[in-house]
């Protein structure tokens, strides 16, 4: 859409259009950071529980055969844990690059927004112009409206004049044809 081709509504609907994705976009960056903290939290939780079972490791050496058994279990929970970490630290990149993403559409967003306003200022700037030019125009208008009524006033007078005169003329031609006649 062109600047000049814009008039105040589709302004206004665009100004909305951009505040309600914008006002989307900050409720959506709003929640990937409360997952975040959450997703953190539950990183420090596991790797509590990571620590807490290299401790267990550690014990379960000195132990008998039996123990040895038990080691064994501890092992495959550590792995789970590890793909686990992995998979939380992989997903944690993702939402960073989600984030990043958001910040970059914010900052586009508001370029827009500030772009729009700076030509909503120049439309607003050039109608005030052309309605200053309108009534300098009106006003123009209106005094050769009054100099007509004026000259159509003169002109009826001198018409009025000129039949009178007119009317004297033949009245005076007819006195002097009448008393020429005599």
């Amino acid at each position: 859409m062109s600047v000049s081709g814009l008039d105040h509504k589709s302004i206004v609907a665009m100004s909305q259009l951009c505040t309600e994705d914008l006002d989307a976009k900050m409720r959506e960056k709003s929640a990937l950071s409360k997952q975040l903290a959450d997703l953190k939290r539950a990183k420090l939780q596991y790797d509590t529980k990571l620590q807490k079972k290299k401790k267990e490791d550690d014990s379960v050496i000195v132990q008998t055969m039996d123990m040895e058994k038990k080691l064994q279990t501890l092992n495959n929970s550590n792995r789970v844990a590890t793909a686990e970490l992995s998979g939380l630290g992989a997903e944690n990149e993702r939402l960073r690059q989600d984030i990043d993403a958001l910040r970059s559409h914010l900052q586009e967003a508001t370029v827009a927004y500030e772009t729009e306003c700076e030509a909503l200022k120049g439309l607003k700037q050039a109608l005030q112009a052309t309605r200053k030019e309108l009534a300098a125009e009106t006003k123009q208008r209106d005094v050769v409206q009054q100099d007509l009524r004026a000259s159509r006033t003169a002109q009826t007078l001198m018409i009025n004049r000129l039949d009178d005169i007119e009317r004297r003329n033949k009245a005076l031609k007819n006195c002097v044809a009448s008393a020429m006649s005599r």
